[in-house]
């Protein structure tokens, strides 16, 4: 962040305003930076060093960025980490109050979420950090709200117990053979989120999302060939773009996710890769070749994706990364769904795999053991 006095709250904001601009969101991207300062609010004057480290970007940063860079109508999309200066990233408390906000001013459905916040939301967490909470928006259409939970609050050897836990407070434990069949190396696919739609509506999606440790990019896609239209060749050469021809994830886990209930009817895309970028090059300006190189034949996306990152980098792009953290790539009907997850780098150029508020702590162990029969 260029301005030392600037507040994290307003920085982001003035950067969701630019962007939403950028995308001529119009109304709709006005009522979304709105929501964004609703739901940082608790971050009252903190600059970025008064927050704790975050685990939404890898540098620490509490905010990511994320645009959809196909289709025709644009969304825009945020993460934060409910955060309070002084204390510990995990706070309980700062991340249940944002669901009644979320439910009170914009009719967000708490109904699962209320199922899941005394399980998945402790106050003697393991792990340090508990939940993240998101909105995406398109023109002229209502603001989508979204939690993420993370599965290690009981420790890194509990995550499938806790995931079956959490399934069964939402009645949904007839989904846990989609989440069994998504493991194809047991102790090295690794379930850490489980995401909801905050919406009361059948059509309200569940996911949860799995790091692959040391996978090649034959064991990604081996994966996600279960699932309508990702075929093995087209998997196989978007990451070895995205990672320069590289075979394996070696130094930052592959992600992917499942959406439970689709991935019973198919109705919608059932599952998403997620390719981290910021361990995979020298520097930011190596990234955009490569993101180039993906987007190379639909120009439209190819021009978003340059607007949006003009206006989101605020330093010269070969300085080191941090700036792209993941891409993500699901197949469509004439085209693959691509979006870019960008941070707004408020501290360190460069950040470690699993990120820095993740160093030396046991989350980023590579096994996890417990409920998988």
């Amino acid at each position: 962040m260029t301005e030392e006095l600037t507040t994290v709250r307003d920085a982001c904001a003035r950067t969701l305003e630019n962007t939403a601009r950028t995308l001529q969101l119009g109304a709709s991207g006005t009522e979304f930076v709105a929501a964004f300062r609703a739901m940082t609010d608790h971050w009252g004057a903190a600059r970025p060093h008064d927050l704790p480290l975050s685990d939404v970007s890898p540098d620490g940063s509490p905010v990511e960025y994320a645009v959809d860079l196909g289709g025709l109508a644009p969304a825009l999309q945020f993460a934060v980490e409910p955060l309070t200066a002084g204390l510990p990233a995990r706070d309980p408390v700062a991340a249940r109050a944002i669901m009644p906000l979320l439910a009170g001013r914009y009719g967000a459905g708490a109904t699962r979420w209320s199922a899941l916040a005394d399980r998945l939301l402790p106050d003697d967490a393991h792990g340090p950090h508990v939940s993240m909470y998101g909105a995406e928006v398109r023109a002229g259409a209502p603001i989508r709200f979204k939690a993420w939970f993370y599965l290690n609050v009981t420790g890194p050897d509990g995550t499938f117990d806790l995931l079956y836990s959490a399934l069964e407070r939402m009645g949904t434990t007839h989904l846990w053979p989609v989440v069994q069949a998504h493991v194809h190396r047991a102790g090295e696919d690794v379930p850490f989120l489980l995401s909801l739609d905050l919406a009361d509506d059948p059509a309200a999606r569940v996911k949860v999302y799995f790091r692959h440790f040391m996978a090649d990019v034959e064991e990604v896609a081996a994966v996600l060939k279960a699932y309508p239209g990702f075929e093995p060749g087209e998997v196989r050469a978007f990451c070895k773009v995205m990672i320069d021809g590289r075979r394996r994830f070696s130094d930052q886990p592959a992600v992917t996710c499942v959406s439970l209930f689709d991935a019973q009817n198919f109705d919608r895309a059932a599952a998403t890769l997620y390719v981290p970028l910021w361990t995979y090059a020298e520097h930011d300006g190596e990234i955009r070749q490569r993101v180039h190189r993906a987007l190379a034949a639909w120009p439209e996306a190819l021009h978003r994706y340059n607007s949006v990152l003009a206006g989101i980098a605020h330093r010269g792009l070969d300085a080191g990364t941090g700036i792209h953290n993941y891409i993500s790539w699901q197949p469509g009907r004439t085209r693959p769904r691509v979006k870019v997850y960008l941070s707004p780098e408020m501290h360190d150029v460069t950040p470690p795999p699993l990120g820095v508020s993740q160093q030396h702590h046991l989350s980023g162990q590579t096994t996890a053991r417990g409920r998988t029969e």
